[in-house]
């Protein structure tokens, strides 16, 4: 069993109608348990992740509630009612949805309608509906009202029911008054990054709020009403709540904090930029600044302990947030004669060399935004969350790795280049046809003892013990109907564009041996490895690489680089193959790589040489897309109203609109240019237009803790407008988006 808790998931608008009944015998509260008393289970169907935040919470559920039943166990599962997801998927109408087919009227429970012939009627009034049963004698329409209707035997809900409140309003209703669920008054508590983009939030126990907001502020000085950068602060906040596999220790005085580094130069390229209150792009020389070190810490390998061989640890804190990548720190210092913390070149509250174990920048202290950096310390706790390292892909052992459409959708590859880019996967597909041990290997579980019997949970484990004890298994219909499935799901990933690649997904180190120069006074501006270099173990250096960050919008996202040996690195860096080195330093590479960072960021690499070649005919033709949209300063106060304005605003997210958006544009370009209708260069507009969608990504993205002045949803109407393609009354699209579509399992829209 994990740590990770089963937390209630509620909508808005049945919260606020159970805190406004029309039966006074119903009391003000959210009910939850059935009629003898029991929790209904089925109602838990978030997740709180086990977390720095999760553990506070229980501390303080003990010291404040004096119980120990801050969490609970049922079927193996762990379950608390200490804080709970809410919601705002709907609005609250005259009548509400109750399940599929019914319908309740507002303030009324619809479990608690006495449901007679489809129905449910007190003093003439219409209470609930269902319109899925044989109805044998009909209510008047006088009963039935302008919502519903009866024919053909069966209730039918027809017209638009009149709305009560919208869901902006019951967000504003619910973060000013809290609700009651089972008896426990719950008040609005924070919300990941993540849930803000579609909008949840979580409510906390209010007897536990006081102290939770207390320990968020790690020593803030914000009171209700004052004025604050809430967009980042609500963020920042929100940090440790993110999910952890272990905890580790680190002291203050661990830590050398030594200022971020900003490379500026010149380069050509597609500039994003607002115009009013629109975007405009064009191709010019513009001025570059790239963070080198954003999000980038530098940790000696003595603290990584039983992670000492991974490459890179991802830390939270309260207020802070970094990538740490295994480094001789120590060795460092002793080979280049720093014996004392009077030659380091930053801040520290070390007293002796052998104390700094991590350096770090001011960028993974987002403290820093708020209050002096020495406050942070003070208030800080030397437990830090630890929450993924480095990992191998999935296929054949980390040896390969699956790609995505939208790299293929900006390469300009011919049908030729496909057969041969898919003959690998072919391949592989033909054994597992034919070979029950491919197919074993493609399904495999690691067991720690495999003579041990033990519970099987899935189909997968089923079929690969059974053909680990007998291989004549493989002749009955129970494995052969489980194959064709195997094979149907391949051939589905396939068409979806996920073919496999030599190559892998690394996590992106920049400029570390700048960092350590940094840190001791000797770095003086200028790249270790060059421009168009990266180091990486997982291939043999001279080689030329393709790379992709995801989300990958565009042609100019395209990265080609050389493997280049470098002992320093090896020497003073613990790299894994799933580690790469890269350069910023006069380098356009972040906006290449659509706003990339290095707080665990990674790419795909692959030496493909197909893609490669693909790559190289257009590589200087398409000008990077460039990010000069600044965020807007919202002069925003601390309480309920700016924050459900902001998670308003921040809950409209269309990250998925733009790329689906941005690989119809690229469809188009390559059609007109293959079907020679047009060349490259008399394509610039449209080009120009699909990198307003790279930059309008990582708006979207940004959107949790940034607010910015353009409204992406109109660029984006603008954009579907000025393309669209209607034939026979129809809207066209590229082919294979009725496989991305379908296979994400939606219908097809005209």
């Amino acid at each position: 069993m994990n740590n990770n808790l089963q937390i209630l998931s509620l909508e808005a608008k049945d919260l606020y109608g159970a805190m406004n009944p029309k039966k006074e015998d119903n009391g003000k509260t959210y009910k939850i348990r059935t009629k003898d008393g029991k929790l209904n289970y089925r109602k838990f169907t978030n997740t709180f992740d086990w977390s720095l935040d999760a553990m506070k919470l229980e501390e303080v559920y003990l010291k404040v509630i004096r119980r120990r039943n801050f969490s609970f166990q049922h079927n193996y599962k762990k379950y608390t009612l200490a804080v709970i997801n809410v919601t705002f998927n709907y609005s609250y109408k005259e009548f509400n949805k109750a399940g599929k087919n019914a319908y309740v009227r507002a303030g009324y429970y619809f479990n608690e309608c006495d449901m007679h012939d489809g129905s449910y009627v007190v003093d003439g009034q219409l209470i609930a509906i269902q319109t899925n049963v044989q109805i044998n004698n009909p209510l008047p329409p006088e009963v039935l009202g302008r919502n519903f209707a009866y024919a053909d035997g069966f209730y039918t809900q027809v017209g638009d029911i009149p709305t009560i409140m919208d869901s902006s309003m019951l967000r504003n209703w619910l973060y000013e008054n809290g609700f009651n669920c089972d008896g426990i008054d719950y008040v609005r508590y924070k919300r990941s990054s993540g849930s803000s983009r579609v909008g949840k939030c979580l409510f906390v126990n209010k007897l536990l709020a006081d102290q939770m907001t207390k320990w968020d502020k790690c020593g803030l000085t914000v009171e209700e009403g004052s004025p604050i950068d809430l967009a980042a602060y609500e963020a920042y906040i929100a940090l440790p709540m993110s999910s952890i596999i272990d905890t580790m220790e680190i002291q203050p005085e661990n830590f050398l904090v030594i200022d971020d580094y900003t490379s500026v130069f010149k380069d050509e390229v597609v500039a994003v930029e607002v115009e009013g209150d629109h975007l405009v792009s064009s191709q010019k020389e513009v001025q570059i600044e790239n963070k080198i070190w954003d999000g980038e810490s530098l940790m000696d390998e003595s603290l990584f302990g039983k992670y000492r061989d991974k490459g890179m640890l991802l830390l939270r804190n309260r207020f802070f947030k970094t990538c740490a990548f295994n480094t001789n720190l120590q060795k460092w210092f002793e080979d280049h004669n720093i014996t004392s913390v009077e030659q380091l070149n930053g801040f520290t509250l070390a007293k002796d060399i052998k104390d700094i174990k991590i350096i770090t920048t001011p960028s993974s202290i987002k403290y820093t935004k708020f209050a002096p950096l020495k406050q942070w310390f003070k208030n800080i706790q030397p437990t830090f969350g630890i929450v993924k390292h480095e990992k191998e892909t999935h296929f054949f052992d980390g040896r390969m790795v699956q790609c995505h459409y939208q790299l293929f959708n900006t390469l300009q590859l011919t049908y030729s280049d496909i057969e041969e880019l898919l003959e690998p996967s072919f391949d592989y597909l033909r054994k597992i046809r034919t070979d029950p041990d491919v197919l074993r290997y493609y399904i495999k579980y690691s067991f720690e003892n495999r003579e041990e019997v033990s519970p099987l949970k899935t189909k997968n484990e089923i079929v690969y013990k059974l053909l680990g004890m007998n291989n004549k298994f493989s002749q009955t219909k129970m494995y052969i109907d489980f194959r064709n499935d195997i094979v149907k799901s391949f051939i589905k990933k396939l068409k979806q564009g996920h073919l496999l690649a030599q190559g892998n997904y690394s996590t992106l180190l920049g400029n570390g041996l700048e960092m350590l120069k940094a840190a001791i006074g000797q770095f003086n501006g200028e790249s270790e490895i060059g421009q168009g270099n990266i180091h990486s173990l997982k291939f043999p250096f001279g080689t030329r690489l393709l790379c992709s960050r995801s989300p990958h919008v565009t042609m100019g996202n395209v990265l080609l680089v050389n493997n280049v040996e470098h002992n320093e690195i090896d020497e003073y860096f613990n790299m894994t193959k799933e580690i790469v080195y890269i350069n910023a330093i006069n380098e356009n590479i972040q906006q290449r790589l659509n706003g990339a960072d290095y707080d665990s960021d990674t790419m795909l690499i692959t030496n493909n040489a197909k893609l490669i070649e693909a790559a190289e005919k257009n590589y200087n033709i398409f000008k990077v897309p460039t990010n000069f949209v600044s965020s807007k300063k919202t002069q925003r106060y601390y309480d309920w109203e700016n924050k459900a304005d902001l998670d308003i605003k921040t809950s409209v997210n269309k990250i998925g609109e733009i790329i689906n958006l941005s690989q119809q544009l690229n469809s188009l370009f390559w059609d007109k240019v293959n079907n020679k209708t047009k060349t490259i260069e008399e394509m610039t507009e449209l080009y120009q237009d699909i990198c307003k969608l790279a930059v309008l990504s990582n708006i979207e993205i940004d959107k949790a803790k940034k607010e910015f002045v353009i409204s992406s949803t109109n660029e984006i109407k603008i954009l579907k407008e000025k393309y669209k393609i209607i034939e026979k009354g129809k809207m066209t699209k590229p082919n294979f988006f009725k496989m991305i579509t379908t296979g994400n399992g939606y219908e097809l829209s005209e």
